[in-house]
């Protein structure tokens, strides 16, 4: 692991570790091999600063959000995989990934390949306001992430009272507790 021998000399001078999740502190103490007494764990909080004009988005259809990057553990193109398996989903929703940058070529070829429509998913980038209008409008937020330390975006979906569809792993029913829906 790049970094690894770094990571573990702060580790080792560190007087006590604050952990964001008791999943961050299972994981530093199994693979740092540090003392739980030396450790803490301090969930983060989110707090909608957003207010929301009623105004409705551009989007017609009723849509599924992803926020973030899309690569690795994210799970995006998994993600798209078992929508595509649903007729039901296919037919009637569309799929907004906020963030995370333009879809590359991969990733417009997969969707083509797994008989997305065009346009049926949209990447859309911009500010805070406008993230918190789509969590406003979503039919749900969708978190396929394989693994997190924490995971915030769940937080900020729920803050706006849009439904939670998450995976199960890491850290993610501590997290959400019993808010959302969850797949494996």
């Amino acid at each position: 692991h790049k970094g690894w021998d770094e990571k573990k000399d702060t580790i080792n001078r560190a007087d006590h570790i604050i952990c964001i999740s008791e999943n961050t502190r299972k994981d530093l103490i199994e693979l740092f091999d540090v003392d739980i007494d030396k450790t803490s764990v301090v969930h983060l909080a989110y707090e909608s600063s957003e207010t929301i004009e009623n105004k409705g988005l551009d989007d017609q259809r009723p849509f599924l959000l992803y926020v973030g990057w899309r690569e690795w553990y994210k799970n995006f193109k998994p993600f798209l995989m078992s929508i595509s398996r649903s007729k039901s989903i296919m037919n009637d929703f569309d799929i907004i990934a906020f963030g995370g940058g333009v879809f590359t070529l991969e990733e417009l070829k997969l969707m083509r390949k797994l008989g997305f429509r065009d346009g049926q998913v949209r990447q859309i980038s911009g500010s805070d306001k406008l993230l918190a209008k789509y969590y406003s409008q979503a039919k749900a937020f969708v978190f396929p992430s394989l693994y997190e330390g924490f995971g915030l975006p769940p937080l900020e979906a729920m803050s706006y009272n849009c439904p939670v569809i998450s995976s199960n792993s890491s850290c993610m029913p501590e997290v959400i507790g019993d808010a959302a829906e969850y797949f494996d």
